[in-house]
């Protein structure tokens, strides 16, 4: 693959590029389990980058709601550019790892997005990728959603391919100001043979908020980093995460929540129902350090398992380095649907498979009910095959 670096790009882009196309010259693909994002997975060992082609554009369609500025790097304002300048780049670096050096190499689809400081826009982002039947293509889209103090924000970004083979290397970057909240979701609907890498990842300011929900449904790999660096005084972090596994998909979740300040707070609830031959894993840290007293911090990984051949694997890791926290708390199951439970339900007359369905909506409706936003709710609803209206219980295979 090479780098195309247009005459018209600003000067500070054009080092970027050129410098992912060093490191990803450089570096080696992620190949060892011994890396710890890469405990579960290998198979990018026989990953060949020659098959792929890097797109030199990306189908980006926005929907920016009044007193919010959003816009595509070529397309954006004055103001945009200059805050790309700033922080792009920043919070997930070049070097991270070979799959971020190529997506910053071959930067083609960079949004940005911006709120002025004390805006409050209920209406969110949307932001809509779809790469189509795309096949034998590199796509490397990045997001960047910068606050000022004070603001509330929300950004949907809704990720789409048909069944072509396609390599995706996204890279999202949220940077809330002071006492501002970005309340950000991904929605990763794929085609079959797509292979998504993703990093995403928050370093905060003082009093700041991320609220973070992905949702995976489609795809062949979909293996996404998330990180809140909890860096402000008071700052918080909600991480979650929905996974509809089915045929042979591999859905990978390596998470970090890195306590660096003071008075910091983070909750992560990742659920995954799995079916057919389908792979669920989440691989997560909580990290307290030594400057972060008073932290609070949970994080829950729970696994439905509905066949015989589907899998899980959950591994939560806790690195606390002082004593001074008011909690850090853990947990992991998988396993089947209760059987109490489904006994009870066909004791009143419910058939076997509804009585299941019953049972899977209402494990994955503990995190379908923290979304605020009751159309974005009914979205995620209908894309795990539950009635969004909660009259009738169906959960449809894929």
């Amino acid at each position: 693959m090479t780098t195309t670096i247009t005459a018209s790009s600003p000067a500070w882009l054009t080092d970027l590029r050129a410098h992912g196309a060093e490191m990803g010259a450089a570096l080696p693909l992620p190949i060892s389990r011994a890396e710890r994002p890469w405990k579960y997975y290998d198979a990018v060992a026989n990953l060949d980058l020659a098959l792929y082609t890097a797109s030199e554009s990306d189908p980006v369609e926005l929907s920016t709601p009044a007193g919010v500025e959003a816009a595509t790097l070529l397309n954006a304002s004055d103001e945009l550019r200059a805050l790309a300048e700033l922080h792009l780049g920043k919070s997930v670096p070049v070097n991270r790892s070979k799959f971020t050096a190529l997506h910053y190499s071959h930067l083609a689809g960079a949004v940005v997005v911006s709120a002025a400081a004390n805006t409050e826009q209920p209406e969110a982002v949307r932001i809509t990728r779809d790469y189509g039947d795309a096949d034998g293509s590199l796509a490397t889209p990045h997001t960047l959603i910068v606050t000022g103090a004070n603001a509330r924000i929300s950004v949907i970004e809704d990720f789409r391919s048909g069944d072509g083979e396609l390599l995706v290397l996204p890279v999202v970057e949220l940077v809330p100001g002071p006492g501002s909240t970005i309340r950000y979701t991904v929605i990763h609907r794929w085609g079959e043979n797509t292979r998504v890498f993703s990093e995403q990842r928050t370093i905060t300011e003082r009093d700041s908020t991320v609220n973070s929900l992905a949702v995976a449904v489609g795809g062949a790999v979909v293996k996404s980093h998330i990180e809140s660096s909890l860096e402000g005084r008071g700052s918080a972090s909600e991480l979650l995460a929905l996974t509809y596994g089915y045929s042979d998909q591999h859905i990978d979740f390596y998470t970090v929540q890195d306590h660096i300040g003071p008075d910091t707070r983070s909750d992560l609830l990742f659920k995954a129902a799995l079916t057919d031959e389908a792979r669920a894993v989440y691989y997560g840290m909580t990290r307290v350090g030594l400057g972060a007293k008073n932290a609070d911090a949970n994080q829950e990984n729970r696994n439905l398992i509905l066949s015989d051949g589907a899998k899980a694997d959950s591994d939560p890791v806790l690195e606390i380095l002082t004593n001074d926290v008011i909690r850090v708390s853990h947990g992991a199951t998988a396993g089947p649907v209760d059987r109490d439970s489904l006994f009870y339900l066909q004791a009143r007359g419910i058939p076997y498979e509804a009585a299941e369905q019953m049972l899977v909506q209402a494990f994955l409706g503990q995190v379908i009910d923290r979304i605020p936003d009751i159309a974005l709710r009914d979205e995620v609803a209908g894309l795990l095959g539950i009635e969004p209206n909660g009259e009738e219980v169906i959960l449809t295979q894929k």
